[in-house]
């Protein structure tokens, strides 16, 4: 079943802050905070970097933002009913207060019920981000001369299952123009539509080999062809991790107990720090905790 609504939210850093500070305080800090809170399904966390991106450019279209519209992370939340959006905003306060202390822009773009769709999946479902694919978050913008239709139905029907056809993962979000769902107040929170994304695909490949693989065939040409014909551009940030928080509804031990500590517990097979009566402490439902 579909959920009936997808965020996928750019997230850019404070000026004045590190890249390596942002993420710290984001995988360790942040995300102990909305994991645990009622409505979301799902979340999956993108640490992304733009100068690292493996992407092929396709000429006489945009393959990189201008500097002050990259972005540092990309969380990807899922809800299974509308109404679970409000459930969850009116639990997070904490979280939107806490968006100051790291963020200088959080973008909420929707994406509507089978707007999202994973077309090929032979990933971990819940990752830890240590699978050693090459992923990216590729994040499309179609021309001014190319109706909303016309773009949605080259993306779902046309890109989509052609990257498929080569690729480990291939998920898809078709998306409406960024709302102010989750407020951060002291963050900016909209783009004018002219900088604004209308659909993104998270495509992984086992290795880079994979992808060289792609771009040295037949199949690229069409797709190369069909990017040129219908987007102004194309930026697609590498993924160095793809973590889950929480899934299917219940946290994770990153979600419980933040990513760094999440690690060292896994690494060190910490197994009495899994055992359900300490997770029990750091969160009381026992719905919520790890399944």
């Amino acid at each position: 079943m579909a959920d009936a609504l997808t965020l996928v939210m750019p997230l850019r850093k404070k000026e004045a802050m590190s890249v390596a500070d942002f993420r710290r305080y984001w995988l360790d800090v942040h995300v102990t905070l909305p994991a645990r809170y009622p409505g979301l399904r799902s979340v999956f966390l993108h640490l992304v970097s733009f100068p690292d991106s493996r992407w092929p450019a396709v000429d006489g279209v945009s393959a990189a933002p201008a500097e002050a519209d990259e972005f540092h992370g990309v969380p990807e939340a899922t809800f299974a009913a509308m109404d679970d959006l409000a459930t969850f905003q009116a639990a997070s306060h904490y979280q939107m207060v806490d968006g100051v202390n790291f963020l200088s822009e959080m973008l909420a773009y929707p994406s509507v019920g089978t707007h999202s769709e994973t077309l090929v999946d032979t990933t971990d479902p819940v990752p830890d981000g240590h699978d050693g694919l090459l992923r990216h978050l590729v994040f499309l913008r179609r021309r001014p001369d190319v109706d909303v239709a016309t773009f949605r139905a080259w993306v779902a029907d046309d890109l989509a299952p052609a990257l498929a056809a080569h690729a480990s993962k291939v998920r898809r979000h078709l998306l409406e123009e960024i709302e102010v769902s989750l407020d951060h107040p002291g963050t900016v929170m909209s783009k004018p539509l002219d900088r604004q994304y209308q659909a993104c695909v998270e495509v992984a490949f086992p290795d880079a080999a994979a992808l060289d693989a792609l771009v040295a065939s037949d199949a690229w040409v069409k797709i190369a062809d069909g990017v040129r014909e219908h987007c102004a551009a194309v930026h697609a940030p590498l993924v160095e991790r793809c973590i889950a928080t929480r899934h299917d509804g219940h946290i994770t031990l990153a979600g419980l107990r933040g990513v760094t500590v999440a690690d060292l517990i896994t690494q060190l097979h910490a197994e009495n720090q899994m055992n359900p009566a300490v997770s029990r402490i750091f969160v009381q439902d026992d719905g919520l905790l790890p399944a």
